[in-house]
């Protein structure tokens, strides 16, 4: 591998990692315009305290280290209704096959919710709602000053547990009754194996209520941490929403780290997402007219460092006329960010991955990513262990990209036959750049030689490896997927230097530099760059999933080996003199 070739490699990682920064200092692009926003206020002066003990678990192969003090701040005004702190509301308990869910009268509405078949690394399965501090989602009025979440609502069922399984569905209605004459009420449908279930609200004689012509649907509790390093989690906590056809993030936080911002349009969904998992609501029976998210960022201590801290809620505002009765249905989504589940949905909620959704080149790398997506489960149907999978993967791109790589290696070690040519060359005319130019290009005519050929093949292979960085750092398909020995989990990488992760990016470091010790034209700078670009990639991987530090390692030794047998078999040779 020549110099060129070596910053080629150098600037394309750098255009993977800061893509987004360098296209928008480069005035390509600009984040959509924020509409002007309804004010919708903050209350940060009640918080209400949780222990993170549930959220943030550390592998049992790895010391227990202090985890940060997760306080669930919420987004609120103030509710004029009191609640009566005397009655003690009823609880339904509904089990699905992948759900674990109570409801409660006050509120009429989910105030636990835990996934069954996803867990934390100490086998507890993942709590979606924890400790929340009202119902979730929960419906308002007014500005917030009218909730439901401190109404009581009258139960269809009894007290009790209920298990949906097989047999069928099960419908709960909850229903409060204003001593004007006004009714809410709120349906539910459960299914034995979906991620989701049906809510319909409904405002019977909106006069006698007294309420305004539009409300707002709010997954008003904050998602917490659900992976053992929690700064993973807070970088990929978001509130998205698909408006008019285009995911938006809505982030917009002011200078005091507090969000509060509306975007007007057609929502066709509105949630919050952590690294992965979602809680998302979907409109069925007509668009949102404008997406609302609420929430805070903030420094808090863990370990021997601060880490950023992010709370977020998100819904929709719904508008309605007025001396009508009100009928809106929901699909809410709570569970895993698994692209073929979402993408089942038919309302674009798959994009809330951001997988293929980058600007000027997504629809490039969307077709790879898909194709990734899809094959690597298939091969884990036969082989049931991830790390072996990304290391057949890795096997099979490099078969597909060999004639890409052959020519590569011809190039580079044309390139290494004449270096010592290029290094007299340098010499003779060091004090004439100009001359210089010329008698290299003449070197280069004579012996049919490319400069640029070595690295040309290698643009094809780009749109994969973009693929595979957006895939592997958001697919739950490695999440808590063992390989061997220490490796645990592939979908975690390395939390320090001293992180036994680190073993991994250090075998990935050697077999780069063993590979280009063997590849590359052995000049002085050659051999500088040699050093420096695998610490360099060691430096910008160790903290990326280890399932993506695997398939580069493999991708690094399958290449070394590619170039060992062209070596030995090449029946072509440079004519250097």
């Amino acid at each position: 591998m020549d110099k060129k070739t070596i910053i080629l490699v150098a600037i394309l990682v750098l255009v993977v990692i800061f893509y987004f920064p360098i296209i928008e200092k480069l005035g390509l692009y600009t984040p959509p315009p924020t509409p002007a926003a309804d004010s919708i206020s903050i209350d940060t002066t009640s918080v209400a305290s949780t222990e993170p003990t549930d959220t943030v678990v550390k592998p049992a192969q790895q010391p227990v280290a202090s985890t940060p003090k997760e306080e669930v701040e919420p987004v609120e005004i103030a509710v004029e209704a009191t609640v009566d702190s005397s009655r003690v509301p009823d609880t339904i308990h509904i089990v699905t096959n992948t759900f674990d869910i109570r409801l409660t009268t006050l509120g009429g509405g989910p105030v636990s919710l835990f996934l069954n078949d996803y867990t934390y690394r100490d086998g507890r399965p993942v709590q979606m709602l924890k400790e929340p501090a009202q119902s979730t989602p929960d419906f308002s009025f007014a500005g917030e000053t009218f909730k439901t979440s401190s109404l009581y609502f009258e139960s269809s069922l009894q007290p009790g547990e209920y298990h949906v399984n097989s047999g069928g569905d099960l419908e709960l209605a909850f229903t409060y009754r204003s001593e004007s004459g006004g009714e809410i009420i709120k349906r539910y449908r459960f299914y034995p194996d979906r991620y989701d279930y049906e809510l319909t609200f409904e405002l019977n004689n909106t006069d006698a209520l007294g309420l305004e012509r539009k409300y707002n649907i709010i997954w008003n509790t904050p998602l917490g941490v659900t992976e053992p390093q929690p700064e993973t989690d807070y970088n990929a906590m978001e509130a998205v929403a698909m408006i008019a056809g285009q995911r938006e993030t809505l982030k917009d936080f002011d200078d005091d780290d507090k969000l509060n911002q509306t975007m007007t349009g057609s929502v066709s969904w509105a949630g919050v997402r952590n690294k992965y998992f979602a809680a998302v609501i979907i409109p069925r029976n007509r668009v949102g007219d404008a997406a609302i998210a609420n929430g805070l960022q903030r420094k808090i201590p863990f370990e021997d460092k601060s880490i950023e801290q992010k709370l977020l809620t998100c819904g929709m505002e719904m508008q309605f006329a007025g001396n009508q009765n009100v009928s809106d249905s929901f699909s809410v989504f709570v569970g895993p960010l698994d692209y073929t589940l979402m993408a089942g949905y038919d309302v674009g909620l798959e994009d809330i991955l951001g997988i293929g959704t980058t600007p000027f080149v997504g629809w490039i790398i969307k077709p790879f990513a898909l194709g990734i997506i899809w094959l690597l489960p298939r091969m884990y149907d036969i082989i049931p262990n991830y790390g072996l999978v990304i290391i057949l993967f890795a096997f099979l791109v490099k078969i597909v990209t060999l004639p890409l790589s052959l020519k590569s290696f011809k190039s580079m070690n044309a390139m290494k036959e004449i270096q010592p040519k290029l290094d007299e060359l340098k010499k003779k005319h060091k004090n004439n750049p100009q001359a210089l130019n010329q008698e290299m290009m003449k070197l280069y005519k004579k012996h049919g030689v490319n400069p640029m050929s070595g690295c040309l093949p290698m643009l094809p292979q780009m749109p994969l490896f973009f693929a595979l960085f957006s895939v592997f750092r958001s697919t739950i398909l490695l999440r808590n997927a063992p390989f061997v020995w220490f490796i645990n989990d592939l979908s975690v990488g390395a939390s320090s230097f001293t992180d036994p992760y680190m073993i991994l990016v250090l075998i990935m470091i050697g077999a780069q530099f063993i590979s280009q010790k063997f590849t590359m034209a052995q000049s002085t700078q050659n051999k500088a760059f040699g050093y420096i670009m695998p610490l360099f990639m060691g430096f910008i991987f160790y903290k990326f999933a280890a399932g993506l530090v695997l398939y580069w390692t493999c991708f690094s030794v399958f290449s070394l080996i590619d170039y060992l047998v062209f070596r030995r078999n090449k029946n072509t040779a440079v004519q250097t003199a």
